[in-house]
């Protein structure tokens, strides 16, 4: 299985009131051209495909070529929506274009079901879990109530409700004994180190997750 791993496309930023459309486009293409090279057989973008929850029309139209272009390299495509992204808009045509070979999650209620993809090689199909980026206040009562965990604390960290989310995968791919297994997930994790580029979202560390809590798949893509 070949698997391209990108991320942070945050497509439709400015820097100094800049467009960096242009940059980005060439960016996209060359990402196109390393997936036609390679012969990949999936495209993995760890969220954060746009810059702002309402991107402008051009970087929409950008990323919608981009994904066409990769289609018709022949790499299936799996995206997750970050925390720059509004989840309901980027994941609105997911089960449409799930048909195609594109998924685009933004729905954590469905992060247990997985992309199936099969290799150009041969040999069994690999499971990829997207993951998108969780808010604990809004996606923990969902998924507690999912996993029936009652006892857990009503106020979830970032930590507790991505172990949550994790655990209904988990058991989903332990039932595919067969199925190595793929995670692409948005989140910041302990003992990863930050760039300038950055935007700090809460002070302290309430919004990191341990990197234990990633144990078990054969492959973590991270965003």
């Amino acid at each position: 299985m070949r698997l391209l791993h990108t991320s942070d496309w945050h497509l439709g930023r400015t820097f100094h009131g800049a467009s960096l459309l242009e940059e980005q486009a060439a960016a996209l293409a060359r990402i196109v051209e390393l997936a036609r090279e390679g012969a990949v057989d999936a495209v993995l973008i760890a969220g954060d495909l746009y810059d702002r929850a309402i991107p402008p029309s051009e970087a929409v139209q950008l990323f919608n070529d981009t994904l066409a272009q990769l289609r018709q390299c022949g790499a299936a495509v799996v995206a997750i929506a970050g925390n720059h992204d509004s989840h309901v808009r980027v994941s609105v045509y997911d089960p449409l274009l799930a048909s195609f070979g594109v998924t685009i999650r933004g729905d954590v209620r469905r992060a247990h079901e997985p992309v199936l993809v099969s290799p150009r090689l041969g040999g069994p199909p690999v499971a990829i879990y997207p993951l998108p980026y969780l808010e604990p206040a809004v996606d923990g009562p969902g998924l507690i109530s999912a996993l029936k965990e009652e006892a857990l604390p009503v106020r979830l960290r970032h930590d507790e409700v991505t172990r949550l989310a994790l655990e209904r995968i988990r058991r989903d791919f332990q039932g595919r004994p067969k199925h190595r297994s793929v995670l692409v997930a948005h989140t910041f994790v302990t003992g990863g180190e930050s760039s300038e580029s950055e935007r700090e979202l809460t002070v302290g560390n309430v919004d990191r997750v341990s990197v234990e809590a990633f144990a078990d798949f054969d492959y973590v893509a991270l965003g």
